[in-house]
């Protein structure tokens, strides 16, 4: 646990806190864990061929965990979002989800049976953000570490808002193409370019007529 700890107490600012916080972090998300490697390893060969599938998966076992508004503020800005009307946040906010869906479909198709581990839970002073991090085994290659930024929301559940991979986060990577299309061409053109890809993908996947 030390090494986590320790790179929670950096990236979110504060020392890490009380256990009891800790161990709910850690009895939610430790049977989320378990029943998606377990489902994942179970069915990703029909997930990978049946989309319809895979979309009920995610709804059920990834969509309620995570935070997509949250997701949406960091990427553009928290005073960038709260300056949209709630409209807009609204559609931004769905754009954002839709895109992390789309990228899960995308990943299916790479995946080949690794076993996911919770392996370690970090929280910030405040009880408010932690790291819950997930080891990816696999037979053939090295193991490898998949860090999840969590929130606590105001009935005390955690939900994911952000995933480090290789020392790197979603939210570093695209957070600058979002504000620099935001605010050149403002909200609706970042939407309607999240949307153009999404429906996309998504059209590419269904059945041919």
């Amino acid at each position: 646990m030390p090494a986590l700890l320790l790179q929670c107490s950096v990236v979110l600012g504060e020392p890490v806190k009380a256990p009891d916080h800790l161990s709910s972090l850690q009895g939610q998300f430790q049977p989320i864990v378990e029943t998606i490697s377990k489902t994942l390893m179970a069915d990703f060969e029909r997930y990978a061929a049946e989309p319809q599938s895979f979309q009920g998966f995610l709804d059920q076992n990834v969509r309620p965990y995570w935070d997509p508004s949250s997701t949406a503020k960091a990427l553009v800005g928290r005073a960038n979002f709260k300056s949209l009307n709630a409209k807009t946040q609204t559609r931004l906010t769905a754009a954002v989800e839709r895109t992390l869906v789309r990228y899960a479909f995308e990943g299916i198709a790479f995946y080949n049976g690794q076993k996911f581990e919770l392996v370690d839970v970090a929280i910030s002073d405040s009880g408010k953000m932690g790291w819950v991090q997930v080891v990816m085994r696999s037979q053939i290659l090295p193991d490898l570490n998949l860090d999840i930024l969590v929130k606590r929301n105001k009935t005390g559940i955690w939900k994911a808002v952000d995933v480090r991979f290789k020392g790197i986060t979603y939210v570093a990577v695209k957070k600058h193409g979002f504000q620099k299309i935001m605010q050149k061409q403002g909200a609706d053109a970042l939407i309607t370019s999240l949307d153009v890809k999404n429906n996309d993908f998504f059209d590419a996947l269904k059945p041919k007529k």
